[in-house]
């Protein structure tokens, strides 16, 4: 395949390999359980086992782990440490050639604070990718009393995996949202020292717990079509 091929179908595999396991083990309650799905559910591809972990790590070249309950996190953590030669051969037949940050606003684990789910395609994945990133920063993105903007965690692992640091974080999400949410966002920052943009910025907590939110085109018709 060619590169936009290939991150257009591996988003997809991903989030149907997800989806698959919910309705394969059922919706799990815990950190354990819930982390256990993302390493049990698989499809043999090309005669390889591919996780929905090893798709983040070895395929779009994620370093932080996925977000989650603490608990959830740190052994997340601890098992991408010991899976070194897994990772490897996996990135050796399928790896992209380079991280691909914006996937963090496509991939959807059926948690409730997850981008909505949407099919991409070859031919359109950059700009989808690009409107994805767009409508997920204008949901989520909160300004509150022009005082603090609350951010999603999944802006932060965004922000991690294309190296944006803190204080360039809130110049980056100005250019990416509409008028009014960018006029917002910018008095919050007038109100504080400029040179430290990340003092106005507040995280949002992350909920683990499970929904899904499908994208417009895929209830109005099958997406194939």
């Amino acid at each position: 395949m060619e590169f936009n091929a290939q991150i257009a179908f591996w988003i997809n595999v991903y989030n149907a390999l997800v989806m698959h396991a919910y309705l394969a083990y059922g919706i799990p309650h815990g950190s354990l359980r819930r982390l256990a799905l993302f390493h049990k559910a698989s499809y043999n591809i090309g005669g390889h086992i591919i996780t929905a972990n090893a798709i983040e790590q070895s395929i779009f070249c994620f370093r932080t782990p996925r977000i989650g309950r603490w608990l959830e996190t740190i052994l997340s953590t601890a098992l991408r440490k010991k899976s070194g030669e897994e990772r490897q051969i996996i990135s050796s037949n399928f790896g992209l050639p380079y991280a691909q940050p914006l996937a963090c606003f496509a991939l959807c684990t059926g948690a409730f604070s997850d981008p909505v789910l949407k099919v991409y395609t070859a031919s359109n994945v950059k700009e989808e990718l690009e409107a994805a990133k767009r409508d997920f920063l204008q949901a989520n993105v909160v300004v509150k009393k022009s005082k603090k903007v609350f951010l999603p965690r999944v802006l932060e692992r965004f922000a991690k995996e294309a190296s944006i640091s803190s204080d360039d974080l809130l110049n980056w999400v100005l250019e990416n949202v509409d008028k009014k949410l960018h006029n917002s966002i910018q008095k919050c920052m007038d109100g504080k020292s400029k040179k430290k943009p990340s003092h106005c910025i507040d995280w949002l907590p992350y909920s683990s717990r499970f929904r899904y939110i499908f994208s417009k085109d895929l209830t109005e018709k099958p997406w194939w079509v």
